[in-house]
């Protein structure tokens, strides 16, 4: 079984190797693995890490090590990755005037579906190799 720093570590070189112009991205960065408010805000586990963000004014999206989480206002949604059944990113890829922000929706092993945000444009590879890269170290183990 993986630990949580080497699912970190792996997910974030996943990131860096597909990524483009991470300095171009407005509201998704790679999370600092030790921001304390971040860890807090969202109140990880202990050993759990955070991987990647999207901070807009509307919600704060959080991909740690084990879940899927959203702070919308004072709601918190979450989804740990051992209950993901699936991941719907969408399609805006070639749409004129898409939108800076979208969502992408999950569903767990009982059906149910959440969205939870996501940053349109190149950050959207940072999003989707983060999921998709935990998802698999996770189902490897």
């Amino acid at each position: 079984m993986k630990t949580d720093k080497s699912i970190r570590n792996i997910t974030i070189a996943s990131i860096n190797r597909k990524a483009m112009d991470i300095d171009s991205w407005n509201y998704s960065r790679i999370a600092d693995e030790n921001d304390k408010e971040l860890i807090e805000k969202f109140e990880l586990s202990e050993n759990e890490l955070p991987v990647f963000e999207i901070k807009s004014e509307f919600a704060h999206t959080l991909i740690s090590t084990r879940q899927i989480l959203e702070r919308n206002k004072e709601k918190v949604q979450r989804l740990n990755f051992e209950f993901l059944d699936g991941v719907v990113y969408g399609n805006f890829k070639g749409r004129p005037n898409k939108p800076e922000l979208s969502i992408f929706r999950v569903v767990d092993i009982h059906g149910d579906e959440l969205d939870f945000q996501m940053e349109t444009g190149k950050a959207s590879i940072g999003l989707i190799y983060s999921v998709n890269t935990i998802r698999k170290l996770k189902a490897d183990d």
